[in-house]
Protein backbone atom coordinates (compact mmCIF):
# COMPACT_ATOMS: atom_id res chain seq x y z
CA UNK A 1 0.00 0.00 0.00
CA UNK A 2 2.98 3.02 0.74
CA UNK A 3 4.66 1.92 -2.81
CA UNK A 4 0.64 2.38 -4.36
CA UNK A 5 0.27 5.59 -2.83
CA UNK A 6 3.89 6.92 -2.82
CA UNK A 7 5.64 5.25 -5.97
CA UNK A 8 9.40 5.28 -5.73
CA UNK A 9 9.29 6.88 -9.51
CA UNK A 10 7.89 10.23 -8.21
CA UNK A 11 9.53 9.53 -4.55
CA UNK A 12 11.44 13.35 -5.62
CA UNK A 13 8.62 15.29 -8.03
CA UNK A 14 6.04 17.63 -6.96
CA UNK A 15 2.67 16.28 -6.08
CA UNK A 16 0.94 19.13 -7.96
CA UNK A 17 1.71 22.49 -9.89
CA UNK A 18 -0.32 25.74 -9.15
CA UNK A 19 0.69 28.21 -11.93
CA UNK A 20 3.81 27.02 -12.89
CA UNK A 21 4.79 26.52 -9.09
CA UNK A 22 5.68 23.08 -7.98
CA UNK A 23 3.93 21.87 -4.73
CA UNK A 24 4.70 19.46 -2.18
CA UNK A 25 3.69 17.43 0.62
CA UNK A 26 5.08 20.00 3.00
CA UNK A 27 2.69 22.48 1.93
CA UNK A 28 -0.22 20.39 1.51
CA UNK A 29 0.57 19.40 5.40
CA UNK A 30 1.06 23.34 6.26
CA UNK A 31 -2.42 24.34 4.69
CA UNK A 32 -4.11 21.88 6.47
CA UNK A 33 -2.84 23.14 9.82
CA UNK A 34 -4.13 26.68 8.67
CA UNK A 35 -7.62 24.78 7.78
CA UNK A 36 -7.48 23.39 11.37
CA UNK A 37 -7.46 26.69 12.93
CA UNK A 38 -10.99 27.75 11.24
CA UNK A 39 -12.19 24.40 11.66
CA UNK A 40 -10.95 24.55 15.33
CA UNK A 41 -12.79 27.91 15.88
CA UNK A 42 -15.98 26.76 14.15
CA UNK A 43 -16.45 23.71 16.20
CA UNK A 44 -15.39 25.00 19.43
CA UNK A 45 -13.29 23.40 21.60
CA UNK A 46 -15.50 21.29 22.96
CA UNK A 47 -16.31 19.08 19.85
CA UNK A 48 -12.33 19.36 19.02
CA UNK A 49 -11.54 17.77 22.56
CA UNK A 50 -12.83 14.35 21.38
CA UNK A 51 -9.31 14.60 18.83
CA UNK A 52 -7.13 15.53 21.96
CA UNK A 53 -4.20 12.86 23.08
CA UNK A 54 -4.47 12.24 26.56
CA UNK A 55 -3.50 8.58 28.06
CA UNK A 56 -7.39 8.39 30.30
CA UNK A 57 -8.91 9.09 26.71
CA UNK A 58 -7.29 7.08 24.59
CA UNK A 59 -7.02 3.98 26.59
CA UNK A 60 -10.23 4.40 29.19
CA UNK A 61 -12.57 6.10 26.94
CA UNK A 62 -11.04 4.41 24.08
CA UNK A 63 -10.66 6.80 22.19
CA UNK A 64 -7.98 5.26 19.65
CA UNK A 65 -8.17 7.62 17.14
CA UNK A 66 -6.35 10.49 19.57
CA UNK A 67 -2.60 9.60 18.38
CA UNK A 68 -3.40 10.22 14.77
CA UNK A 69 -5.98 13.69 15.27
CA UNK A 70 -4.74 15.38 17.86
CA UNK A 71 -2.36 17.31 15.63
CA UNK A 72 -5.15 19.35 13.92
CA UNK A 73 -6.55 20.62 17.43
CA UNK A 74 -5.21 23.76 16.37
CA UNK A 75 -6.61 27.49 18.29
CA UNK A 76 -6.52 30.29 16.18
CA UNK A 77 -2.85 31.47 16.95
CA UNK A 78 -0.44 33.95 14.58
CA UNK A 79 2.10 31.78 15.93
CA UNK A 80 0.76 28.43 14.68
CA UNK A 81 0.45 30.82 11.65
CA UNK A 82 3.92 31.17 10.87
CA UNK A 83 4.95 27.95 12.34
CA UNK A 84 2.73 26.44 9.24
CA UNK A 85 4.44 29.07 6.89
CA UNK A 86 7.81 27.92 8.61
CA UNK A 87 6.75 23.74 8.35
CA UNK A 88 5.99 24.67 4.43
CA UNK A 89 9.69 26.51 3.99
CA UNK A 90 11.56 24.28 5.76
CA UNK A 91 9.60 20.50 5.26
CA UNK A 92 10.28 21.15 1.31
CA UNK A 93 13.75 21.65 1.73
CA UNK A 94 13.90 18.46 4.00
CA UNK A 95 11.43 16.82 1.35
CA UNK A 96 12.86 17.85 -1.63
CA UNK A 97 16.42 16.17 -0.45
CA UNK A 98 15.10 12.95 1.37
CA UNK A 99 12.20 12.45 -1.04
CA UNK A 100 8.70 12.61 -0.24
CA UNK A 101 8.49 8.62 0.72
CA UNK A 102 11.65 9.52 3.95
CA UNK A 103 9.77 12.77 4.64
CA UNK A 104 6.42 10.72 5.46
CA UNK A 105 8.41 8.27 8.00
CA UNK A 106 9.76 11.50 9.36
CA UNK A 107 6.52 12.98 9.75
CA UNK A 108 4.90 9.76 11.20
CA UNK A 109 7.64 9.39 14.17
CA UNK A 110 7.03 13.27 14.66
CA UNK A 111 3.35 12.05 15.32
CA UNK A 112 3.66 9.41 17.17
CA UNK A 113 6.75 10.13 19.70
CA UNK A 114 4.87 12.15 21.63
CA UNK A 115 1.90 9.89 22.34
CA UNK A 116 3.74 7.57 22.87
CA UNK A 117 6.43 9.12 25.84
CA UNK A 118 3.10 10.39 27.40
CA UNK A 119 0.99 6.20 27.52
CA UNK A 120 4.47 5.17 28.80
CA UNK A 121 4.03 7.80 31.65
CA UNK A 122 0.41 6.99 32.19
CA UNK A 123 1.45 3.08 32.47
CA UNK A 124 3.87 4.47 35.35
CA UNK A 125 1.17 6.34 36.79
CA UNK A 126 1.98 9.56 35.79
CA UNK A 127 -0.97 11.32 34.30
CA UNK A 128 -2.63 14.30 33.31
CA UNK A 129 -0.26 15.19 29.91
CA UNK A 130 -2.07 16.20 26.64
CA UNK A 131 -0.70 16.28 23.29
CA UNK A 132 -2.68 19.16 20.93
CA UNK A 133 -1.72 21.33 17.84
CA UNK A 134 1.06 21.13 15.25
CA UNK A 135 3.12 22.81 17.20
CA UNK A 136 5.83 19.75 18.08
CA UNK A 137 5.06 18.42 14.19
CA UNK A 138 6.77 21.96 13.56
CA UNK A 139 9.24 22.15 15.51
CA UNK A 140 10.55 18.68 15.02
CA UNK A 141 10.41 19.48 10.77
CA UNK A 142 12.91 22.32 11.64
CA UNK A 143 15.06 20.38 13.81
CA UNK A 144 15.16 17.71 11.17
CA UNK A 145 15.94 21.37 8.50
CA UNK A 146 18.82 22.03 11.32
CA UNK A 147 20.32 18.87 11.27
CA UNK A 148 20.19 18.67 7.56
CA UNK A 149 21.14 22.09 6.51
CA UNK A 150 23.10 23.72 9.53
CA UNK A 151 24.86 26.25 7.43
CA UNK A 152 22.13 27.26 5.97
CA UNK A 153 21.35 31.34 6.38
CA UNK A 154 18.03 32.03 8.20
CA UNK A 155 17.37 36.07 8.33
CA UNK A 156 15.08 37.42 11.20
CA UNK A 157 14.53 40.65 10.87
CA UNK A 158 18.00 42.56 10.80
CA UNK A 159 19.57 39.05 12.06
CA UNK A 160 21.53 36.35 9.60
CA UNK A 161 21.68 33.26 11.85
CA UNK A 162 22.90 29.83 10.98
CA UNK A 163 19.79 27.07 11.03
CA UNK A 164 21.96 24.47 13.60
CA UNK A 165 22.16 28.62 15.95
CA UNK A 166 18.39 29.17 15.64
CA UNK A 167 17.47 25.59 16.51
CA UNK A 168 19.89 25.47 19.41
CA UNK A 169 18.62 28.82 20.82
CA UNK A 170 14.84 27.50 20.43
CA UNK A 171 15.86 23.85 22.24
CA UNK A 172 17.68 25.99 25.16
CA UNK A 173 14.84 28.04 25.76
CA UNK A 174 12.70 25.26 25.86
CA UNK A 175 14.31 23.56 27.97
CA UNK A 176 15.51 25.97 30.31
CA UNK A 177 11.64 26.97 30.78
CA UNK A 178 10.96 23.07 31.23
CA UNK A 179 13.80 23.59 33.93
CA UNK A 180 12.38 26.57 35.81
CA UNK A 181 9.06 25.14 36.23
CA UNK A 182 10.49 21.38 37.50
CA UNK A 183 8.57 19.93 34.79
CA UNK A 184 10.41 16.95 33.91
CA UNK A 185 7.97 15.58 31.76
CA UNK A 186 8.01 18.41 29.12
CA UNK A 187 11.42 18.14 29.12
CA UNK A 188 11.46 14.54 28.05
CA UNK A 189 9.05 15.10 25.30
CA UNK A 190 11.53 17.97 23.80
CA UNK A 191 14.42 15.78 24.37
CA UNK A 192 12.10 12.90 22.18
CA UNK A 193 10.76 15.21 19.61
CA UNK A 194 14.10 16.72 19.15
CA UNK A 195 16.15 13.56 19.76
CA UNK A 196 14.09 11.74 16.51
CA UNK A 197 13.81 14.47 14.45
CA UNK A 198 17.75 14.52 14.62
CA UNK A 199 18.14 10.53 14.68
CA UNK A 200 16.02 10.27 11.31
CA UNK A 201 18.42 12.37 9.60
CA UNK A 202 22.02 11.43 10.61
CA UNK A 203 20.12 7.50 9.89
CA UNK A 204 18.67 8.86 6.51
CA UNK A 205 21.77 9.95 5.21
CA UNK A 206 23.89 7.21 6.53
CA UNK A 207 25.46 8.93 9.17
CA UNK A 208 23.91 6.67 11.83
CA UNK A 209 23.30 2.68 11.69
CA UNK A 210 20.91 1.09 13.71
CA UNK A 211 22.45 -1.91 16.00
CA UNK A 212 22.03 -5.38 14.62
CA UNK A 213 21.99 -8.61 16.17
CA UNK A 214 25.36 -10.31 15.87
CA UNK A 215 25.10 -13.06 13.41
CA UNK A 216 25.30 -17.18 14.71
CA UNK A 217 29.18 -18.03 13.99
CA UNK A 218 28.72 -20.99 11.39
CA UNK A 219 29.61 -24.74 12.78
CA UNK A 220 32.36 -25.69 12.68
CA UNK A 221 32.97 -28.27 10.11
CA UNK A 222 34.26 -31.50 11.11
CA UNK A 223 37.89 -31.98 9.85
CA UNK A 224 38.01 -34.29 6.90
CA UNK A 225 39.11 -37.65 7.45
CA UNK A 226 42.44 -38.21 5.31
CA UNK A 227 43.28 -39.76 2.68
CA UNK A 228 44.45 -43.38 2.39
CA UNK A 229 48.18 -42.94 1.46
CA UNK A 230 49.23 -43.86 -1.82
CA UNK A 231 52.13 -46.34 -2.40
CA UNK A 232 54.40 -43.49 -3.64
CA UNK A 233 53.55 -41.48 -0.08
CA UNK A 234 54.66 -44.68 1.69
CA UNK A 235 57.82 -45.19 -0.15
CA UNK A 236 58.63 -42.19 0.08
CA UNK A 237 57.78 -41.78 4.09
CA UNK A 238 60.46 -45.31 4.23
CA UNK A 239 63.01 -43.44 2.42
CA UNK A 240 62.84 -40.93 5.11
CA UNK A 241 61.68 -42.17 8.51
CA UNK A 242 62.40 -45.87 7.68
CA UNK A 243 60.48 -48.99 7.75
CA UNK A 244 59.88 -49.13 11.23
CA UNK A 245 57.63 -45.55 11.11
CA UNK A 246 55.05 -47.01 8.71
CA UNK A 247 51.28 -47.60 10.73
CA UNK A 248 49.29 -50.52 10.38
CA UNK A 249 47.01 -49.17 7.76
CA UNK A 250 50.61 -47.92 5.49
CA UNK A 251 51.96 -51.53 5.92
CA UNK A 252 48.66 -53.12 4.67
CA UNK A 253 48.66 -50.98 1.76
CA UNK A 254 52.17 -51.55 0.99
CA UNK A 255 51.55 -55.40 1.25
CA UNK A 256 48.66 -55.22 -1.05
CA UNK A 257 50.22 -53.26 -3.49
CA UNK A 258 53.34 -55.92 -2.85
CA UNK A 259 51.26 -59.06 -3.74
CA UNK A 260 49.67 -57.03 -6.96
CA UNK A 261 52.68 -56.68 -8.13
CA UNK A 262 53.71 -60.24 -7.91
CA UNK A 263 50.59 -61.15 -9.50
CA UNK A 264 51.17 -59.44 -12.45
CA UNK A 265 54.53 -60.57 -12.98
CA UNK A 266 53.74 -64.28 -12.68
Amino acid sequence: MFNSWLPESQDRLPLTWWKQHPVYLAAIIALVGVASMIVTAVLGYGVMAHLVFTFDSAFNQLHLWTPLTYVIVNPPSLWILIGCYLLWSFGEAVERHLGRRAFVRLLVLLLLVSPLLITLFGLAGVRGFTCAGITQLEFGVFIAFATLYPRAKISIIILTIDAWVLAAIFVGLNALSSLAARDWASLLLLAANVGTAYAFIRYETGELKLPSMPKPSPKAKKPAKNAAPTVDDILDKISRQGMQSLTTEERRILDKASDEMKRRAG
